[in-house]
Formats: structure tokens, sequence, C-alpha cells
């Protein structure tokens, strides 16, 4: 809900600018009070004139007008309160703008910190993203490409399996494969603890990788870890039932969360929204009626309530409902007569090559194209994505309608259209 004493000001251009991005924060009350307490006014306003591309500080030092030895000190200041992220690019320093989510929301308790309210934030991300649900509806329900996905636990996938398993779907080949690795507290469960309803599950369990792990480990946000000790983590993260939940990527992965069904609002928002098969692994369980005693245990420990208990002459049975379950593998081992198995869906969720891949494909589904186009030609600046772009429009006509019905953008059909008519 909009409200008039905010319109105009730097936080109401900040939202503006923010909604921009296909992960969007819908305008509420609530929202403001939350930007305020992460930054000042004065800095909501610098926030909300920078582009939706990465940026140095000489295009910041242009656009706030001001020196650039000036705009470096805003830029660090921002940058070590992880509410911009600083990234190394071919040997320069740039600059970017998180989504609220996954980013700036989350950093804002990847740690504990004095220099802002905490308890407060906490009591605010709460009746935001889970009482008003406008900002995890349209978060989740916008289109089929979504922001994180899960990674299925790899002991419970059976060795004839093996093979389906795709390097980019295991967790493992994400932290072996890092050029960077940062622990920090789990967002979820801090804000649940501030709200005292946490469970007792792991706190500091949250991972990150690549260019945001090294931003968060600069500024002190999360702690530096070798390979070693986070596969040690995620073998503490299967023990306590907790779901992967990672960034939707094939490569350089930025962030798994170790999810509880309880604090994470991922989870929550898969029960809530029933939106399980835009975010599932491509495995998912399957339960053999021959062997189930009905004891009701997967039932219980499921995540996401996609196991129910059914009477077949008169004896207790088990049943996977196919469209809750997110292939995550937590059943399995709680199984002790060996019913349950994860199985290779039949088809194959389309997971995007990279961050970037993943927003454009996120902003043609909710059809902000233009967005990413018209700031400052950000679309057409980028090798990869006017790559992408270009072999779209070199497709005979059959394949890049079905390139275009993938993509799913008015704009895009109508660039396509008027190519294809040159």
């Amino acid at each position: 809900m909009a409200h008039n004493h905010t319109h105009g000001s730097p936080y109401s251009r900040l939202i503006e600018r923010l909604n921009n991005f296909p992960q969007g924060a819908p305008e509420s009350k609530l929202l403001y009070d939350i930007l305020k307490n992460l930054m000042t006014e004065k800095e909501a306003g610098l926030m909300a004139q920078l582009p939706i591309k990465p940026f140095d500080v000489h295009q910041a030092a242009r656009i706030w007008k001001m020196s650039e030895a000036e705009a470096q000190k805003n830029l660090d200041e921002l940058a070590s309160r992880a509410i911009l992220v600083d990234i190394e690019q071919e040997g320069s320093q740039v600059y970017a703008v998180p989504p609220p989510m996954a980013g700036f929301f989350e950093f804002s308790l990847m740690r504990v910190r004095h220099d802002i309210d905490q308890k407060t934030l906490s009591e605010l991300f709460y009746q935001y993203i889970t009482v008003e649900e406008d900002f995890m509806r349209d978060l989740v329900c916008g289109g089929d490409i979504q922001m994180g996905r899960i990674f299925p636990q790899e002991p419970q996938i059976p060795d004839e399996y093996a093979l389906h398993v795709l390097d980019y779907e295991r967790a493992t080949n994400v932290i072996d494969t890092a050029s960077h690795i940062g622990i920090s507290m789990c967002y979820c469960r801090h804000k649940a603890m501030h709200m005292g309803t946490a469970c007792d599950a792991p706190m500091d369990i949250c991972m990150t990788f690549n260019t945001t792990a090294a931003t968060l480990i600069k500024y002190g946000h999360a702690r530096s870890v070798d390979a070693a000790e986070c596969r040690d983590l995620l073998t503490q993260a299967y023990d306590h039932n907790l779901v992967q939940f990672g960034e939707n990527v094939r490569k350089r992965v930025n962030f798994i969360c170790n999810c509880c069904s309880c604090c994470c609002e991922a989870l929550l928002a898969i029960k809530r929204f029933g939106v399980a098969q835009t975010i599932c692994s491509n495995f998912i369980s399957e339960i053999k009626q021959e062997e189930c005693v009905g004891c009701g245990k997967c039932q219980k420990i499921c995540p996401v309530n996609a196991i129910e208990m059914t009477e077949e002459n008169g004896r207790k049975k088990a049943r996977v409902v196919p469209e809750r379950c997110i292939g995550c593998g937590v059943c399995i081992k709680h199984c002790h007569t060996g019913a349950l198995h994860l199985l290779p869906r039949p088809n194959r969720m389309i997971t995007p090559l990279d961050t970037t891949h993943k927003v454009v494909a996120m902003a043609t589904e909710r059809g902000k194209l233009q967005e990413l186009i018209f700031d400052n030609k950000v679309l057409f600046s980028h090798r990869l994505l006017g790559g992408v772009l270009g072999a779209i429009l070199k497709l005979p006509g059959m394949q890049r309608s079905l390139a275009q019905a993938q993509l799913k953008s008015r704009y895009l059909e109508r660039l396509i259209t008027r190519a294809a008519g040159d």
C-alpha cells in the first residue's frame, strides 16, 4: 500500500529504482521503514540514481555530480554495510546494487551488528515478507524462471542415477570450484531469533561463493573458509535435515542457503503459493508401495508437506504428491524400509547459464526487459546478452517463435517481428 507522505522522497525514488529489477519490492509503508533503518535519506537519494548494470567510481561521480574522491567515499561506505556490492572485474573495481532478495535484505542480518536495530528490522521483514505477502508472491509467482532452485542431497541419490546429476546440480561441485567461500549467519533463523521463534538448526551455516563471498568477506559480513570446511558444514546441514536452496544458475553460483521448514522464507513460500515445480531439483521422491509400512516418518520430516498418508486395505501407506515435491531428498534417509527413492524427473528444469542470463530471463517473463535494455543500454553493452539476442534474431521462423515463447516478452516479440521484416 502506497502512502502519500512518501511520494517524491529519496526513498520513494529508490523503490522505483529497485523495481526496475525483475526481483522488485512492492511499495509499502513497511518497505519505507525498512529502507530508513538501513540507510539515510541522502544515501537513498544516491542509490536511486545508480544504473542497473555494474558501474565504477568514474560513472558514479558523473551521475552524482561530485568529485571522484567524494564518490569513492560514498561507495565505500555503502559497500561496507553490504548495501552495495563491490566486485573485482578485469583488474578494476566495479560496484552493483544488489536486489532486495537474495541481496541487501539478507546481508543486513548475516552477522550481529550494532550500527542498525536488527530486532526492529526483523519485525519489519516479518511483517513485509510474511504478513503482507505481496513481496514473496511477486518474487516466486512471477514466472517459471526463479532466483533459486533446490539442490538434491547427493548422499540420497542412488548410484544408478549418479550420471543423471550434472555438475551444476551438485552442491559439492559449487564448493569445490568457487573462487571464494564465505560463511555467515542464516538470515532467516537470525530474524526468527529476534522474533522469539527460532528453531535449533545451526545458525552459522549460510554459504556464499565467488564474487558475493569476496565482497562479504572483505567487509566482515562473512567468514572465509576453504572447501574442506564448507563440505563439513554441508554434511552438518544434511544431518539437521536442512534443504539446500541455491542460486538458479549453472555457472558461478553465488549462494546456497541451508533451509529449515519453519524459518526459511523460500520454503514457506513454496508451501504457501504452491510453486514447487518452478523451484524444485531435477529429482523427485517416489515410494514403493509394497515396501511402505506406513510409519509416517517421511510425512513428518518433509519440509514442504509433499507426502500424505493414505489407507489401503486397512493399512496406512505414504504417498508423494508430485506437484508439491521439490526433490530435496530430506525424506529418504528417514525411510528405514527402503521404500523411498529419489528418481530423475521426466522433464528437466531449465537452468540459466549465469546470473546475467538469469536476470534477463526473469525480466522477460515479468515484462521488465525494457528496463534492462533502456538502462544505459545495459543489454546491448553486455557481450553475452547481445550474443543471445542476436542469436535469437537469426533463428529460422519456427525456432525463433519457440525461443520467443520461452522468453515470454511482448517487447522482444515486437523486436523480433520488426527484425524479421527488415
